[in-house]
Protein backbone atom coordinates (compact mmCIF):
# COMPACT_ATOMS: atom_id res chain seq x y z
CA UNK A 1 0.00 0.00 0.00
CA UNK A 2 2.97 2.60 0.60
CA UNK A 3 4.45 1.95 -2.59
CA UNK A 4 1.24 3.50 -4.55
CA UNK A 5 1.50 6.65 -2.15
CA UNK A 6 4.90 7.27 -2.90
CA UNK A 7 4.57 6.58 -6.09
CA UNK A 8 2.27 9.34 -6.60
CA UNK A 9 3.44 11.63 -4.33
CA UNK A 10 6.75 11.39 -6.65
CA UNK A 11 4.55 12.01 -9.96
CA UNK A 12 2.77 14.79 -7.99
CA UNK A 13 5.81 16.59 -7.07
CA UNK A 14 8.20 15.83 -10.34
CA UNK A 15 4.66 17.39 -12.61
CA UNK A 16 4.86 20.82 -10.18
CA UNK A 17 8.16 21.35 -11.29
CA UNK A 18 7.98 20.22 -14.75
CA UNK A 19 5.12 22.77 -15.05
CA UNK A 20 7.12 25.74 -12.74
CA UNK A 21 9.83 25.71 -15.32
CA UNK A 22 8.32 27.36 -18.59
CA UNK A 23 6.69 29.80 -16.48
CA UNK A 24 10.41 30.51 -14.63
CA UNK A 25 11.94 31.28 -18.10
CA UNK A 26 8.81 32.41 -20.20
CA UNK A 27 8.91 36.01 -19.35
CA UNK A 28 12.70 36.65 -20.50
CA UNK A 29 12.84 38.44 -23.56
CA UNK A 30 16.52 39.15 -24.41
CA UNK A 31 19.49 40.22 -23.95
CA UNK A 32 20.99 43.76 -24.92
CA UNK A 33 24.94 45.25 -25.46
CA UNK A 34 24.81 48.76 -24.04
CA UNK A 35 28.09 51.30 -25.00
CA UNK A 36 28.52 54.06 -23.57
CA UNK A 37 31.44 56.45 -22.94
CA UNK A 38 31.03 60.26 -20.83
CA UNK A 39 33.11 61.67 -18.57
CA UNK A 40 33.29 61.90 -14.44
CA UNK A 41 34.75 65.42 -13.56
CA UNK A 42 35.82 65.64 -9.95
CA UNK A 43 36.85 68.58 -7.76
CA UNK A 44 38.77 68.03 -4.25
CA UNK A 45 38.41 71.20 -2.64
CA UNK A 46 36.77 74.23 -2.21
CA UNK A 47 34.42 75.73 -3.63
CA UNK A 48 32.06 73.21 -4.86
CA UNK A 49 34.07 70.47 -3.64
CA UNK A 50 32.16 66.98 -5.32
CA UNK A 51 34.71 64.52 -3.21
CA UNK A 52 34.62 64.75 0.98
CA UNK A 53 36.44 63.16 3.20
CA UNK A 54 34.38 61.40 5.85
CA UNK A 55 37.23 59.12 8.08
CA UNK A 56 41.11 58.70 8.01
CA UNK A 57 43.02 55.91 9.74
CA UNK A 58 45.95 56.33 12.20
CA UNK A 59 48.01 55.83 9.41
CA UNK A 60 46.74 57.73 6.29
CA UNK A 61 48.92 61.25 7.53
CA UNK A 62 52.20 59.86 7.40
CA UNK A 63 51.43 57.79 3.95
CA UNK A 64 52.55 58.48 0.52
CA UNK A 65 49.46 57.01 -0.74
CA UNK A 66 46.80 58.07 2.07
CA UNK A 67 45.91 54.84 2.82
CA UNK A 68 42.87 54.62 5.07
CA UNK A 69 41.17 57.51 3.62
CA UNK A 70 37.54 57.40 3.40
CA UNK A 71 35.52 59.81 1.00
CA UNK A 72 32.24 60.11 -0.22
CA UNK A 73 31.32 61.31 -3.93
CA UNK A 74 28.85 63.43 -5.70
CA UNK A 75 30.79 63.62 -9.02
CA UNK A 76 29.17 64.87 -11.98
CA UNK A 77 29.02 63.12 -15.15
CA UNK A 78 29.47 64.84 -18.65
CA UNK A 79 28.57 64.56 -22.19
CA UNK A 80 31.92 65.63 -23.12
CA UNK A 81 35.31 66.51 -21.28
CA UNK A 82 34.92 69.73 -20.40
CA UNK A 83 33.15 70.31 -17.01
CA UNK A 84 30.56 72.80 -18.56
CA UNK A 85 29.65 70.23 -20.84
CA UNK A 86 26.05 69.13 -20.60
CA UNK A 87 25.22 67.21 -17.26
CA UNK A 88 24.00 63.56 -17.71
CA UNK A 89 24.04 62.57 -13.91
CA UNK A 90 26.64 61.69 -10.78
CA UNK A 91 28.93 59.09 -9.39
CA UNK A 92 28.16 58.71 -6.26
CA UNK A 93 28.88 56.30 -3.15
CA UNK A 94 32.23 55.65 -1.49
CA UNK A 95 36.07 55.91 -2.20
CA UNK A 96 38.94 54.71 0.04
CA UNK A 97 42.39 55.07 -0.47
CA UNK A 98 43.17 50.92 -0.25
CA UNK A 99 47.26 50.55 -0.96
CA UNK A 100 50.09 51.32 1.03
CA UNK A 101 52.25 51.44 -1.73
CA UNK A 102 50.79 52.41 -5.19
CA UNK A 103 47.52 55.52 -5.05
CA UNK A 104 44.89 53.12 -5.72
CA UNK A 105 41.30 53.48 -4.37
CA UNK A 106 38.55 51.02 -4.00
CA UNK A 107 35.35 52.26 -5.43
CA UNK A 108 31.89 51.87 -4.37
CA UNK A 109 29.95 53.90 -6.77
CA UNK A 110 26.21 54.40 -8.45
CA UNK A 111 25.67 55.98 -11.61
CA UNK A 112 22.94 57.68 -11.75
CA UNK A 113 21.52 59.26 -14.79
CA UNK A 114 19.37 62.48 -14.40
CA UNK A 115 19.30 63.61 -18.22
CA UNK A 116 19.40 61.90 -21.63
CA UNK A 117 18.64 58.15 -23.25
CA UNK A 118 19.12 56.60 -20.03
CA UNK A 119 17.32 59.10 -17.47
CA UNK A 120 15.79 57.27 -14.52
CA UNK A 121 18.58 54.75 -14.96
CA UNK A 122 21.43 53.62 -12.84
CA UNK A 123 24.65 50.69 -12.91
CA UNK A 124 26.80 49.89 -9.85
CA UNK A 125 30.35 49.99 -10.11
CA UNK A 126 32.70 48.12 -7.36
CA UNK A 127 36.37 47.60 -7.61
CA UNK A 128 40.07 48.81 -7.17
CA UNK A 129 41.18 51.81 -9.30
CA UNK A 130 44.67 51.92 -9.65
CA UNK A 131 45.24 55.43 -10.28
CA UNK A 132 49.06 54.98 -11.77
CA UNK A 133 47.58 52.89 -14.64
CA UNK A 134 46.73 54.36 -17.60
CA UNK A 135 43.66 52.51 -18.36
CA UNK A 136 42.12 50.50 -15.74
CA UNK A 137 39.10 48.06 -15.50
CA UNK A 138 35.99 48.39 -13.11
CA UNK A 139 33.34 45.47 -12.77
CA UNK A 140 29.96 46.84 -13.69
CA UNK A 141 27.69 44.40 -10.59
CA UNK A 142 23.86 45.59 -11.36
CA UNK A 143 21.32 48.24 -12.22
CA UNK A 144 18.09 49.39 -12.67
CA UNK A 145 15.85 50.69 -15.72
CA UNK A 146 17.44 50.69 -19.15
CA UNK A 147 20.63 49.05 -16.91
CA UNK A 148 18.29 46.17 -15.38
CA UNK A 149 20.34 43.13 -14.38
CA UNK A 150 23.47 44.89 -16.03
CA UNK A 151 27.08 43.22 -15.54
CA UNK A 152 29.83 44.39 -17.68
CA UNK A 153 33.13 46.63 -17.54
CA UNK A 154 34.31 50.14 -16.95
CA UNK A 155 36.98 51.16 -18.65
CA UNK A 156 38.38 54.26 -17.21
CA UNK A 157 41.24 56.30 -17.58
CA UNK A 158 42.62 60.05 -16.88
CA UNK A 159 41.56 62.71 -19.20
CA UNK A 160 42.96 65.90 -17.58
CA UNK A 161 44.08 67.09 -14.22
CA UNK A 162 44.29 70.84 -13.36
CA UNK A 163 46.01 71.52 -9.90
CA UNK A 164 45.03 75.36 -10.13
CA UNK A 165 41.69 74.51 -9.69
CA UNK A 166 41.66 71.45 -7.53
CA UNK A 167 39.74 69.14 -11.17
CA UNK A 168 40.27 66.13 -12.84
CA UNK A 169 38.30 64.61 -15.45
CA UNK A 170 38.37 60.95 -16.05
CA UNK A 171 37.22 58.96 -19.37
CA UNK A 172 34.98 56.53 -18.74
CA UNK A 173 34.08 53.63 -21.49
CA UNK A 174 30.85 51.29 -20.48
CA UNK A 175 30.37 47.95 -22.11
CA UNK A 176 27.45 46.10 -20.12
CA UNK A 177 25.16 43.62 -21.01
CA UNK A 178 21.33 43.60 -19.82
CA UNK A 179 18.80 41.35 -19.68
CA UNK A 180 15.38 42.04 -20.30
CA UNK A 181 12.89 40.15 -18.15
CA UNK A 182 9.40 39.85 -18.82
CA UNK A 183 6.52 39.35 -15.99
CA UNK A 184 7.42 36.06 -14.26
Amino acid sequence: MAKPIIAILLLTISSFFITQLPLSYAGRSHTKLIKLRFYLQDKYQDPARTVHPVARADVTSSSSTSFGEVCVVNDPLTVGPHHTSKLIGYAQGIIASADFNVPAIHATLTIVFTAGKYNGSSFNMVGRNNLFLEYRKIPIVGGTGAFEMARGIITTSNYSSDPATYRATFMYDIVAVVEKLGKM
